[in-house]
């Protein structure tokens, strides 16, 4: 065996310090922690836009759109509602979505939606086509159009009311009924 000169070897280099324990765990715990609060403050603010498209829905909006459509949806199930009942009490069907309400069937308030572009109250949003005397339940009645857009991309879309009360949304024109011989469209 050699013994080192006092010096000690020359050249020698020490070999590295070793990290200390768990260094390794200290920074995964940071970066698991710093993942959790990107994702909690993301999911806060998703939270808050969806909660606002839906209590303040708007055409500009997918989840707007949404919204107004369902209201817009449940209103034309009213109308269809009352349709129905014009016909059983006067043995007809009305000749114009007014009827109904000349007749006092339903509010005059009714027959607006906010999926309509016009802001006038009075303007009639649906169009209706009265349904020939014992037509099928799936006679389209009322149809709503609008547009949504979609990636930039503008799509048109309407809600349609059958005379059985079902809904449909697509983009099918309830105006087709006229080339199938049936009533043409009226408001």
């Amino acid at each position: 065996m050699s013994v080192p000169p006092s010096g000690g070897f020359p050249n020698f280099v020490p070999p590295p310090s070793r990290p200390a324990k768990g260094n390794g765990w200290k920074i995964f715990g940071i970066g698991c922690l710093v993942l959790f609060l990107g994702v909690a403050i993301g999911g806060i603010i998703l939270v808050r836009n969806v909660k606002d498209a839906m209590t303040h829905p708007n055409k500009n909006s997918v989840i707007g759109v949404g919204v107004l459509a369902g209201q817009a949806g449940g209103q034309g199930m009213q109308l269809q509602q009352a349709i129905v009942a014009y016909h059983a009490a006067k043995g007809r069907y009305p000749r114009t979505l007014t009827d109904l309400v000349v007749g006092g069937t339903i509010d005059g308030k009714l027959l607006h939606n906010d999926l309509d572009d016009s802001a006038n109250p009075g303007h009639i949003s649906w169009r209706y086509t009265p349904p020939a005397e014992g037509a099928p339940g799936t006679t389209p009645i009322l149809a709503e159009p609008y547009q949504m857009t979609i990636g930039g991309r503008t799509v048109p879309e309407q809600l349609v009311v059958t005379l059985d009360g079902k809904m449909v949304s697509g983009n099918k024109s309830i105006d087709s009924n006229a080339r199938e011989g049936k009533p043409a469209d009226s408001r």
